[in-house]
């Protein structure tokens, strides 16, 4: 990776950012306070610009600069230098947005010692292991917007926001099966219904080999029913404006899981599954009337510690803040 990549992609706003690679939360954002999404988009795009250091390391010399530079971020991360020591920019894009919260960078170490992965050889034995990716690159994303939203009753609040960035990334892998293929990563647990595949079998078309992806895609599909609920059980510890966006986003992500299950087999190797804005616009009215009718219940919610089996990362995060 180039530093001119990277120094490209830190010059663009949090919004830019947003607006343009991630459109369904950009989409719920607007529900947010203006305050709320400034702060959400720049962590959007702190996750992003780590992952794009991943993704475009086509060379092993980018796949090396990539290392260096997630693991300088990483170092800084557990070190904490000021910024007049002039650590790297992503630190310090994420020190100003985080700084006030151990527990969200902590987070954000998880997410980064977990991105750096993906630059050797992608594969997954076992569901165990895959949660333990999903939490590493998106549970710990809901840690960090449960402090940027100032959700009450925070160590209540994370295991369901866990669950929820869970539940999004399991709908990710599910989607983005050929493209993660491409890249010669394969998510599927070789445990589940996918079974042992080859990622260049279901690049170059072979039809035993997409026939087991997909049926691995519709284990993981429901998977991700549990953590979605348990995301959305959690909502009530958000502020009003909040748990409506976060709503919304829940429900237009999983909309994606939905599609994908309506269109069938053939068609999910045609192209990218996409929710399209009369979709996004239904859904999230189902969404909004939801809360509306009460769904998401003020007594106290207990948690489902199944869920978190293996994930002993999560406990060492609840930790006080020093505010």
């Amino acid at each position: 990776m180039t530093e001119s990549v990277a120094e490209t992609n830190l010059s663009a706003t949090g919004a830019d950012v947003l607006r343009r690679k991630g459109k369904s939360f950009y989409w719920a954002g607007q529900l947010l306070t203006a305050e709320q999404l400034e702060s959400a988009a720049d962590l959007y795009q702190i996750c992003r610009n780590i992952d794009d250091l991943v993704d475009e390391a086509s060379t092993p010399a980018q796949a090396m600069a990539a290392e260096r530079q997630l693991g300088e971020f990483h170092q800084a991360l557990i070190s904490r230098p000021t910024l007049a020591d002039g650590p790297p920019d992503l630190y310090q894009q994420a020190e100003l947005l985080l700084g006030e919260y151990p527990m969200a960078l902590s987070a954000l170490g998880d997410l980064v010692d977990t991105v750096r992965r993906d630059l050797d050889l992608v594969r997954v034995a076992d569901q165990a292991e895959l949660l333990r990716y999903c939490y590493g690159v998106a549970g710990t994303v809901g840690v960090m917007m449960t402090c940027l939203l100032n959700a009450r009753e925070r160590e209540k609040a994370l295991p369901h926001a866990i669950d929820l960035g869970i539940a999004m990334q399991l709908t990710n892998i599910s989607r983005d099966v050929l493209e993660d293929a491409q890249l010669n990563r394969l998510y599927l647990p070789a445990d589940g219904a996918a079974g042992t595949i080859a990622p260049e079998d279901i690049v170059v078309g072979n039809r035993v080999a997409r026939h087991s992806a997909w049926l691995g895609v519709r284990d993981l599909l429901d998977l991700s029913e549990a953590y979605y609920r348990s995301g959305w059980q959690g909502l009530g510890y958000l502020p009003f404006r909040a748990r409506l966006a976060i709503a919304v986003a829940a429900k237009v992500y999983r909309q994606i899981g939905r599609q994908i299950l309506q269109r069938g087999e053939q068609r999910y190797w045609q192209g990218r599954c996409v929710v399209g804005s009369a979709e996004k616009l239904r859904v999230s009215v189902g969404a909004v009337v939801q809360l509306a009718a009460g769904a998401i219940s003020r007594q106290p919610i207990r948690h489902d510690h199944a869920l978190h089996q293996g994930l002993t990362t999560s406990l060492k995060l609840r930790q006080p803040e020093k505010r």
